[in-house]
């Protein structure tokens, strides 16, 4: 059983510095903001090896609403351009029970200029879209990887996931809201190849936009059995087909989400360094550990120490203002 630790103002850990919670800047104007990394899907495709029966992950977390948008409202001033601000997670965003409030505090910051969000859409309602749209979401990536209703369950991993269910959904979204619908399945190559084309000309039918995401495979992410992997030459050519065939943009870029090269907040610590960091947390993997150094989180591989110990810490990825130490 995988415990939740809440982040708040007065636990002492900065919205910066791990891919789980938090904040990520990649130094762009979007801004990926990451409330919680609680899954109530199981996809076994999983990049994350999230969910419910994860077999590498011991802890979820949630950040405090008001000390997540503090730490937004910061940023955004740094960065001194107009900001999308990007509600997604390494689990699923609409977990988080704030959510609505989340949409509306980003959509209220100056220099927010619009508000997006991923989902896999087992927790969406009409309800709940017409609330987030009033929150003032500005576009929901949806993703849907089979029309099939088993094969759609299997490929959730929950029994609970009803494809006709988000169907209907999607197009409640195109034909009574303002909120612009992208639908983002995962190609996962010789499990869902029928089922991409179905996808295609439902998103066309619907008035949806197009996304398509590769199948990627990391040294902690589940392997499907009897996927595939493609490189990413196959599966742009598989995507041009496709493009020519149903006459839609598939192949995407940063400029079609008008993401442009921004300032980057600064790097507080370089790959080499030996810092001495105080143990906050429980790290999101086994045999990890959460430590805080310089106004970041350090995720500590390979450490046992108990949260208020001080370590000694070396830094062997800073990437993104990412930091692994060990």
């Amino acid at each position: 059983m995988k415990q939740l630790f809440r982040i708040t103002e007065d636990s002492g850990m900065p919205l910066v510095g791990t891919i789980m919670f938090g904040i990520v800047d990649r130094g762009t104007n979007l801004v990926q903001v990451r409330p919680t990394t609680v899954c109530p899907l199981n996809c076994p495709f999983c990049s994350t090896d999230s969910g419910t029966y994860s077999k590498t992950r011991q802890a979820d977390y949630e950040v405090e609403l008001g000390y997540l948008l503090k730490w937004v409202r910061e940023l955004v001033s740094f960065k001194g351009v107009p900001v999308e601000a990007h509600i997604d997670s390494v689990g699923e965003p609409m977990a988080y029970p704030k959510i609505v409030e989340l949409i509306q505090g980003l959509s209220e910051i100056k220099g927010v200029y619009r508000v997006s969000m991923q989902t896999d859409g087992l927790l969406l309602s009409k309800e709940m879209i017409d609330e987030m749209g009033k929150a003032g979401l500005y576009r929901l990536n949806l993703s849907i990887h089979s029309l099939v209703k088993e094969k759609a369950k299997l490929l959730t991993g929950t029994g609970s996931y009803d494809v006709d269910k988000i169907v209907e959904l999607s197009r409640y979204i195109c034909e009574k809201t303002k909120i612009e619908l992208l639908i983002a399945p995962v190609w996962i190559p010789n499990i869902n190849d029928e089922d991409i084309e179905g996808i295609i000309s439902f998103a066309k039918d619907i008035g949806a936009k197009l996304g398509i995401q590769k199948y990627e495979v990391y040294k902690y992410s589940r392997k499907m059995k009897g996927a595939k992997q493609d490189n990413w030459w196959r599966f742009y050519r598989k995507l041009a087909e496709l493009e020519k065939k149903y006459g839609v943009k598939l192949k995407l870029s940063k400029k079609d989400f008008d993401i442009v090269p921004a300032e980057r907040i600064p790097t507080k610590m370089d790959v080499g360094d030996k810092v001495s960091a105080k143990v906050v947390a429980p790290g999101w993997m086994r045999g990890q550990m959460i430590a805080v150094a310089n106004n970041r989180c350090i995720t500590v591989n390979n450490c046992s120490a108990e949260i208020g110990r001080t370590v000694n810490i070396k830094i062997v990825e800073n990437k993104n203002n990412i930091y692994i130490g060990e």
